[in-house]
């Protein structure tokens, strides 16, 4: 019997120990050396299966404070669903040379890609920043006198021009909202319009002309402001930015503190400055050094902190609305941004 007992206690023991050494097999982490030509976009989808997820090695990796200080034959640990980039950094007295071919890696534009790259967009109104546009027109009033309006109710309108008004035009409805002030210089950038809905023309007699309201993002009050159409879109198709330029969030469309992946924000530059529709920018943080690295190497520059990137969804000609596509860090209004041109 105690023979007996013992042999199920010892087999017992082996199941356990072999059961162990599977778990840790599984669990085994996997380690890839980068090669010229890898991007962290492609590392991504390689190994998470999600393009989207590169923002989130930063994340992982703090003492990795930008993308293009990430050169071929580092290591990169994949493990628990996750990317871990091994920093390689040169010997003590090693000189690095600026002229060398390092492959820089960053996201992909459509010119490393042999398919454009689609991103989703909200499909609700976005909104814009007033500069020196004028309103085509004015919402004054509804065939059955209702104060607020809705999806299908005919409305009234009176136009600046009517010369090229035709049955059937389409047109975006606007309220104005707060004033955008510059976060750095406090100088007024415009003023925050945000998007009701839109309208489509039905009849015109002289100079009574009437329309139909089509879709409705926020209630719709006489006085709404009418300016070009612009359709929602569903994807917003990736292309290279052609701009250096650098700039600042000025605004978001939803009133808070910080946001994050999906809130959309404007920034400071529009297509004056050479940003169009689908460039993909960084959003970023001066890094002030601790008290500590001050005391042991004195004044120092630090690289900013990279919070995350958004897409341009559209531009203006002094500013540009943008959805955030990936966050590693909440980002605030007075953040900058930067172009990705390579």
């Amino acid at each position: 019997m105690t023979q007996t007992l013992f042999r199920w206690l010892l087999l017992l023991i082996l199941l356990l120990v072999l059961s162990g050494t599977s778990l840790a097999i599984a669990a085994e982490e996997q380690i890839y050396t980068i090669k010229k030509g890898d991007t962290l976009w492609d590392l991504s989808e390689r190994f998470i299966n999600d393009p989207y997820y590169w923002p989130n090695v930063w994340a992982k990796n703090p003492e990795i404070t930008n993308p293009h200080l990430i050169f071929p034959g580092q290591k990169v640990r994949i493990l628990d669903g996750r990317l871990e980039i091994i920093p390689a950094y040169p010997e003590a007295g090693q000189q690095v040379d600026e002229n060398a071919d390092n492959s820089q890696i960053v996201p992909p534009t459509l010119a490393q890609t042999e398919e454009s790259i689609k991103i989703k967009s909200t499909g609700s109104g976005d909104g814009f920043i007033l500069t020196d546009e004028e309103p085509l027109g004015i919402l004054v009033d509804s065939v059955d006198n209702r104060i607020l309006l809705t999806k299908n109710d005919i409305v009234f309108l009176k136009m600046k021009e009517m010369s090229n008004i035709t049955v059937g035009d389409t047109y975006g409805l606007f309220e104005r909202g707060d004033v955008v002030q510059h976060p750095q210089t406090n100088e007024p950038m415009g003023t925050m319009m945000n998007n009701l809905g839109f309208l489509q023309i039905t009849e015109v007699s002289g100079d009574t002309v009437i329309a139909k309201i089509g879709d409705v993002f926020r209630e719709i009050a006489r006085g709404a402001e009418l300016f070009e159409y612009i359709p929602q879109r569903k994807e917003i198709t990736l292309q290279r930015g052609t701009t250096d330029k650098g700039g600042y969030v000025i605004a978001a469309r939803d009133e808070k503190g910080t946001f994050s992946t999906n809130d959309i924000i404007y920034v400071d530059l529009g297509s004056d400055d050479g940003l169009a529709s689908g460039n993909l920018f960084y959003l970023l943080r001066s890094r002030e050094a601790s008290d500590e690295i001050i005391k042991n190497t004195g004044t120092i520059q630090l690289p900013d902190a990279v919070l995350g990137a958004a897409i341009t969804i559209e531009t203006k000609a002094k500013t540009a609305s943008a959805i955030i596509i990936k966050s590693v860090d909440a980002a605030s209004i007075g953040d900058k941004v930067s172009v990705v041109t390579n």
